[in-house]
């Protein structure tokens, strides 16, 4: 239990440190400042799969989980752990978890 709170506790402080470093570097106006969230884990799952070209059954034999878990958290019928989001991003993708959500964002495709 405790592996997990570390392990929680800094992918959140990595996260936190690379947002507040990515606004430092724009100029932001008051007027212009909004609230900027990080997409949901379905959205970062689905935009990392197709960056990689990889099937739902492909990610999900590579993780070692169903082909519907995946398909079901994908559609936001289920919400993944963070855990499982990141390990997924990264481990199965070998992509950087920030460079998901910057792409999540800046892609007009992905539904917000």
């Amino acid at each position: 239990m405790a592996k997990h709170l570390t392990f929680n506790t800094q992918m959140k402080t990595r996260l936190s440190q690379h947002l507040v470093s990515a606004h430092r570097s724009d100029d932001v106006t008051p007027q212009s400042s909004k609230l900027v969230r990080t997409p949901k884990g379905a959205q970062l799952l689905k935009y990392a799969r197709k960056c990689r070209g990889y099937t739902q059954a492909e990610s999900a034999a590579c993780y070692g989980i169903e082909e519907r878990t995946l398909r079901r958290w994908e559609n936001n019928e289920y919400n993944p752990r963070w855990n499982d989001v990141i390990s997924l991003i990264e481990d199965v993708y070998l992509m950087d978890i920030t460079q998901v959500i910057e792409g999540v964002r800046s892609d007009p495709d992905v539904i917000a």
